[in-house]
Order: C-alpha cells, then structure tokens, then sequence
C-alpha cells in the first residue's frame, strides 16, 4: 500500500514515495512528517514498500552497518547480514519488503532476493505501475508518485522526496 518512484537524471537521482500508512483497515495520511517510507541513514537513501516494521528495522540496522561498495554485490552481502540480525532480533529472517536504495551515485532495487541497479528509472510498490507509466512518458519521480496517488486508492498525500 504505497508508491516509491526513483528518475535517474544527469547530475544523480530523485527518490520520491507517498505518505500513506495502512493499520488493518484504517488508513494515516498526511500526520506524520518523517514516515517509514523514505529516509536517509549513514549516506544511503531508502524507499521502501511493504510493512513498517521490517523497514524500521532494517533503519535501526543501518546506524551501525554499511555498503561496502556501491554495487549488486555489497548491497546481496548486506542484506543477508541484515536477515541474519532480523532473525535475532524478531525470530525472522525474511526480507519481505521491496526497496529502493540510494547509494552513492547509484540506486538499486531490491525485490527478494533478486537486486538489480536503475539505470534510468523505477517504481515499487501498490502504485508502481502508475508511476513507471509517467516515468516512462518523461515525468519527475515526484509527478509519478502524484500520478499513482492519483488513480491508486492505495497511495496518498503529501510526497516525500529525497535527491542526491
């Protein structure tokens, strides 16, 4: 329940999310400034769709652990450190949610297991195809979370955006 749109530009990227929060059948809108969906921890910008809980995890784990590199690879090694830190933690390895991750001068796009690095651009989540359409016409990571919130009722205002 949620959009996370990402515009690879010429001097870096923009990563955009709605503001959406779903508990059960209740949706939360527009009261919270500093949601779950798109942060910045230790230089990496994180977009991410799915439960609050794994992600509020994975930014607590990020205080104290990095991306070796900013490539496939370290982001595949850091992941498996963080389901095996998850595990302890919750009894719970899996690493459900779908993630944009911006590091560095790069941004991957993390579903399971399978990583792959946005050469142009991408979306996730409730939204994404909404906005992969108005990326794919040319429009800004945040016209494209507009776009989804627009005709998704699983997305909502105000946009979050974060730029490198």
């Amino acid at each position: 329940m949620s959009v996370v749109a990402c515009k690879i530009n010429i001097n870096g990227y923009d990563i955009a999310s709605d503001s959406i929060t779903v508990r059960g059948y209740t949706q939360t809108t527009g009261g919270v400034a500093d949601g779950p969906k798109l942060f910045e921890v230790n230089d990496v910008i994180v977009g991410s769709t799915g439960k609050a809980e794994e992600v509020m995890l994975l930014r607590l784990f990020l205080d104290t652990h990095t991306f070796r590199d900013s490539n496939e690879q370290s982001v595949l090694e850091l992941l498996s450190e963080f389901s095996d830190w998850k595990y302890k933690k919750i009894d719970n390895s899996a690493v459900e949610n779908n993630y944009l991750l911006g590091i560095g001068n790069n941004v991957f796009c993390v579903e399971g297991w399978d990583i792959q690095k946005v050469t142009s651009y991408m979306a996730i989540g409730a939204g994404q195809t909404y906005a992969l359409a108005a990326l794919y016409l040319g429009q800004t990571a945040e016209k494209a979370v507009e776009t989804a919130i627009e005709l998704s009722i699983y997305c909502a205002y105000p946009i979050r955006k974060l730029s490198r």
